[in-house]
């Protein structure tokens, strides 16, 4: 390849690219403006919710209005006041040094041997004596008073000595001890005073005891400020955080603003302090997170939904919608939890039940933002969302959607009831119970409102919801009781192609309702001339044997056509329009075709004048319903509906169709169409109520039996069919 080749190529590549981009571009713009309207609306609603909520006062002011805290916070300033109060009340922690004790007692003996030794000295004059004393031991006392114990016999002197040791241990060996502060040791002297004067009564030796046992007191009690202040943390540690609870009253209106007021505002973010860029902020980002999670999803995991324009402005109005409700009824805490699981009902139901469930989680976690970060309204709102989601996946009937509100309503009690139990709620207390009644009724009203917002929803956007398929399913729909009275072989026939569509649908997994409540209506224009068809001629004269063919093929098409204009006459949705429009596509008209062939006199046959107007079948529905249709019809027809022959019948119908092209537009696969082809075999056999084919000596063995009275002399009459000499084969006799 030259130089140039190389080089055209790549600009045609990147041209292809280009044009490829700016074509996804384009078509995902209506899909970008919702996602950023939704943004937008999210972020106002945050934003307006914080500042509605803030007041302008200050120290002094009236209170302009009652303020309620929105959510739950600590009280820091409370908390630190009473856990201040808590630490002030534990008493000091004192040591006591019994060394000191122990000294003192020393200083005893050692005071009482000068004593004792001056008193035996008769050498010396008294009043020497009595000087030696006095600067010895200083207690101040008068030198007659000194006399008066130097004159003491030694037993005399030992008894005073004993006394003194007894004040002195009395006083510092007691439990408190003498405590290091002015008033433990003016109290402890006291005591000693008290002592001394019990202990001795002559009033010089008393003096002196007590002088000498005073002088002896000292402190031996001391503060220990480490286990001081040990218990006094302790103590704080068990005072609670004083909380203000979502709801409680902060501010009632008139009431004189204290500092005290000022600070919960601050820690509950109500104090307007002017233009605060800060909530704004947070909102935005805050709402950029949700949105972001539920596009990402549609984007990466459910991509056809996000292509789809009408289901994403669905999505979006259900979220804000969702938004701006639990904003307004936040006042109302008792329908906290409804607003999630009506929101996850209506998206499963009008688009996915996986992106329900993804609506649940992340509209829980919006509305537990609006409501004060409450954890439990987040949890609730959750698991009632997906136990929504969990029932509306099973809708059969309109009733399921108040079944599906009662499993909501269980979900949200247990799990208020679990809740509850964690944090030790009493559930002997009314309010409990009030609550969890609440939580159950929720449920129930989150299905009523469902059911009353969603048709708002569907007709506008041409939605088709399974409750929608379960109303026109109903045989006393017009156009269905219209068909069964005018043209009751082919309403009977609907309703074995519905049977046979709704099975096969669901085995290739596909929407099978949708499927089963098509083939009711696909048919619906043979009720114009209802006996052109071999449906409603019950063994009458066919009109056709009298009509040319091309006349007769004009009648047999213009059933669609007739179909689709009664349909919209009847304002029957678009999503089963498709079926009638589709249910035979572009195929031939065979018989009259042939029968047109064959009385061609050299004109020639278009065989474009004997097909359907079409489309071929768009979707998995509408082409299993085609299939359906000519599978059941033929079966009919069929003088032996062994198994069999019913499977080569279905077989070659659906190679004919898919040879024909009628598929290539129905994104089934082979493996879907072999799974189908089994699914109608099954099925048709079962209509066709085929009988047990015996073998030959089963059947001979019964047959000896029987005219031997074998089987008990009953009256039963067998239905059994030979197989073998003849070639014939069982089939279907009454019953």
């Amino acid at each position: 390849m030259t130089t140039k080749r190389r080089v055209e190529n790549w600009l045609s590549n990147i041209r292809y690219i280009n044009r490829n981009f700016k074509g996804s571009a384009s078509f995902y713009w209506p899909q970008l403006i919702v996602g950023l309207c939704v943004w937008l609306l999210t972020m106002v609603i945050f934003t307006a919710t914080f500042f509605a909520q803030r007041v302008d006062v200050s120290v002094g002011d009236l209170a302009p209005r009652t303020v309620v805290a929105p959510y739950g916070v600590v009280d820091w300033g409370a908390t630190q006041k009473a856990r201040a109060q808590a630490a002030k009340s534990v008493p000091n922690v004192y040591s006591t040094n019994s060394q000191v004790l122990k000294n003192q007692e020393s200083t005893i003996h050692k005071d009482f041997s000068l004593i004792l030794s001056l008193s035996l000295d008769k050498t010396a004059p008294l009043s020497l004596r009595e000087q030696t004393a006095s600067q010895a031991i200083s207690v101040g006392l008068p030198n007659s008073v000194w006399g008066e114990v130097l004159s003491l016999s030694p037993s005399k002197v030992g008894q005073l000595q004993q006394n003194a040791l007894v004040i002195v241990s009395s006083v510092m060996g007691n439990g408190n001890g003498v405590r290091n502060n002015s008033v433990g040791l003016t109290e402890a002297k006291g005591f000693a005073a008290q002592l001394a004067a019990q202990e001795e009564s002559q009033p010089g030796l008393s003096l002196f005891l007590k002088d000498f046992s005073q002088k002896l007191i000292v402190p031996n009690t001391f503060l220990n400020v480490r286990d001081t202040q040990a218990k006094k943390a302790a103590a704080m540690a068990r005072v609670p955080t004083v909380k203000i609870l979502k709801g409680e009253q902060v501010l009632q209106a008139g009431q004189v603003v204290t500092p005290t007021d000022i600070k919960v505002l601050q820690e509950l973010g109500l104090l307007n302090r002017g233009f605060d860029p800060a909530p704004v902020l947070g909102s935005a980002l805050v709402a950029l997170v949700l949105v972001s999670l539920l596009g990402g999803y549609l984007w990466f995991i459910k991509r056809p939904i996000f292509e789809s324009r009408a289901s994403t402005i669905i999505t979006g109005i259900i979220f804000t919608a969702s938004l701006v409700a639990a904003d307004v009824m936040k006042g109302l805490p008792a329908l906290n939890y409804l607003v999630v699981p009506t929101a996850a009902i209506m998206v499963s139901a009008l688009v996915d039940s996986g992106l329900g469930m993804v609506v649940s989680g992340v509209l829980a976690l919006g509305v537990a933002t609006l409501t004060g970060l409450d954890l439990n309204v987040a949890l609730v709102s959750f698991f009632g969302g997906l136990a929504g989601v969990f029932a509306m996946s099973k809708l059969s009937q309109r009733y399921d959607i108040i079944r599906a509100g009662f499993l909501v309503g269980i979900v949200n009690l247990f799990t208020l009831l679990g809740l509850d139990l964690i944090q030790g709620a009493g559930l002997t207390q009314t309010p409990t119970w009030e609550t969890l009644l609440w939580g159950l009724l929720d449920g129930v009203l989150a299905a009523i409102l469902s059911m009353g917002s969603i048709p708002f929803l569907e007709g506008p956007f041409g939605i088709i919801t399974s409750m929608k398929l379960i109303e026109l399913s109903n045989p006393n729909q017009p156009l269905l009781r219209k068909l069964v009275i005018e043209a009751p072989g082919t309403y009977h026939h609907s309703m074995m192609v519905g049977n046979l569509a709704e099975q096969a649908t669901e085995a290739v997994g596909g929407n099978s309702l949708l499927s089963r409540v098509g083939a009711y209506y696909h048919d619906i224009g043979k009720s114009k001339r209802p006996y052109f068809f071999i449906d409603n001629q019950f063994g009458a004269d066919n009109p056709h044997d009298k009509l040319a063919p091309p006349l007769s093929a004009l009648i047999i098409s213009s059933h669609v056509r007739d179909g689709v204009k009664l349909a919209r006459e009847y304002h029957v949705p678009e999503a089963i329009v498709n079926f009638i429009q589709e249910h035979h596509g572009t195929t031939l008209i065979k018989y009259f075709y042939h029968k047109a062939v064959e009385a061609d006199t050299g004109d020639g046959v278009l065989e474009e004048d004997y097909r359907y107007d079409g489309p071929r079948p768009q979707s998995k529905e509408t082409a299993i319903v085609m299939l359906a249709d000519a599978c059941e019809a033929t079966s009919r027809t069929l003088k032996q509906p062994t198994q069999q022959a019913i499977e080569q019948v279905v077989r070659k119908i659906i190679k004919e169709r898919l040879e024909d092209g009628q598929l290539d537009e129905s994104n089934l696969t082979l493996k879907e169409l072999d799974i189908i082809a089994r699914t109608f075999v099954r099925v048709l056999t079962g209509m066709f109520h085929q009988r047990i084919e015996y073998p030959e000596k089963v059947w001979k063995e019964m047959e000896r039996s029987r005219a031997r009275g074998d089987l008990g002399g009953k009256s039963s009459v067998f239905v059994v069919r030979k197989i073998g000499g003849d070639g014939s084969s069982g089939g279907h006799h009454g019953s």
